[in-house]
């Protein structure tokens, strides 16, 4: 019998309750199918985590730290930057869609300080980037993130008849436009 690894068992469980809330939201998804596609009982589910919804936030604290490591701001590169998170969306479509989903059930309280510190870090970045000239400063460092994070994200938002009809055939199409973008959007003027 191999040794128990509560870490990794936790781990499992977490990239479990990804797939489950991301096909389900918070409200459909379903402990004991959590638990089965960790290969636990749900009350090893409990005993990590105390509730379904506290998985939740384990999971959503997981895919954000995972897309701040994945893809670090550089507010010089900020197209690069942008390009980055569109390949971690088109990478992760699971996670995006997690992410809507917590937009939709999750109350504004449930919003978690490891995005309000990562998103301010990365506005000091940009206003860094801002006060020493080498980009715009026509938006504030807030717009800015909100901008080039949204550009970025216009792909994962979109019905695949969308972008047929409306954008860049190809990954690297939409990567290029994407960076061209942001890369007009933050030059000084």
């Amino acid at each position: 019998m191999a040794p128990r690894d509560p870490v990794a068992k936790r781990r499992q469980l977490i990239e479990a309750g990804l797939a489950e809330f991301a096909e389900y939201g918070i409200a459909g998804a379903r402990v004991d199918r959590i638990a089965a596609r960790a290969g636990c009982s749900a009350g090893l589910v409990y005993t990590h985590f105390g509730s379904k919804e506290e998985l939740f936030q384990a999971v959503y604290g997981f895919i954000v730290a995972q897309v701040v490591e994945g893809a670090p701001i550089t507010a010089e590169d900020l197209p690069g930057y942008a390009g980055a998170l569109f390949e971690a969306q088109q990478d992760n479509p699971a996670i995006m869609r997690l992410v809507a989903w917590h937009r939709l059930e999750a109350t504004e309280g449930e919003m978690l300080d490891v995005v309000l510190k990562a998103n301010g870090d990365k506005a000091e970045r940009i206003r860094e980037a801002q006060l020493a000239g080498r980009i715009t400063d026509r938006y504030t460092p807030g717009e800015l993130l909100l901008l080039v994070t949204g550009v970025a994200s216009l792909w994962s938002n979109s019905t695949d008849a969308e972008l047929r009809q409306l954008g860049p055939a190809t990954r690297d199409g939409q990567r290029a436009l994407v960076e061209k973008v942001i890369r007009d959007l933050v030059e000084p003027r």
